[in-house]
C-alpha cells in the first residue's frame, strides 16, 4: 500500500469510513471544528490585547491616574505625619518650654553648619525683602 492509498477504519464505529490519514473522517471533522473554534477564540484575545497595547492615550491616562493616586496617598501620609509631629512638638513645648527652645536652636545651628547654602540664600532674601519694604514705606 502506498501513502496515497486510503486506509480503512475497521474499529467498528460507523462502518468502513476512511480518510487518507487512517482516522475516522467524522471524528477528524469534529476535531478540526473544535480546533478552529479554539484558534478563533485565541486570535480574538490576541487582537484585543494588541488593541489595548496600541491604545496609547488610554495607557497614558491609566498611568497618569495611578501616578496621581500614588501622589495623593503620599501627600495624605505626609500631612498626617506633620500633624503628629506638630502635636508632639506642642506637648513638648507646653511641658518644658526652655528645653524645647534650646533643642530647636541646636537643630538650627547644626543645620546651618552642615548645609550653609540654603541659609545664606534665605537670609539674603529676607534682607532684600526688608530693604524693599523699608524703601516703599519711607515718607
Amino acid at each position: 500500500m502506498t501513502a496515497a492509498e486510503p486506509r480503512y477504519d475497521r474499529s467498528g464505529r460507523g462502518g468502513d469510513r476512511y480518510s487518507h490519514n487512517g482516522h475516522n473522517a467524522t471524528l477528524d471533522a469534529a476535531a478540526l471544528r473544535e480546533e478552529i473554534a479554539r484558534t478563533r477564540a485565541g486570535l480574538g484575545e490576541t487582537v484585543e490585547a494588541l488593541a489595548a497595547k496600541a491604545d496609547v492615550k488610554a495607557r497614558a491616562q491609566e498611568t497618569m491616574h495611578s501616578s496621581v493616586t500614588a501622589a495623593r496617598l503620599r501627600m495624605r501620609e505626609g500631612v498626617e505625619q506633620v500633624a503628629v509631629n506638630a502635636a508632639y512638638a506642642g506637648r513638648e513645648l507646653r511641658t518644658n518650654p526652655r528645653r524645647s527652645v534650646e533643642a530647636g536652636m541646636r537643630r538650627v545651628v547644626r543645620s546651618a553648619r552642615e548645609r550653609p547654602a540654603p541659609w545664606v540664600v534665605g537670609s539674603a532674601l529676607l534682607i532684600l525683602a526688608a530693604l524693599i519694604r523699608y524703601r516703599n514705606h519711607r515718607p
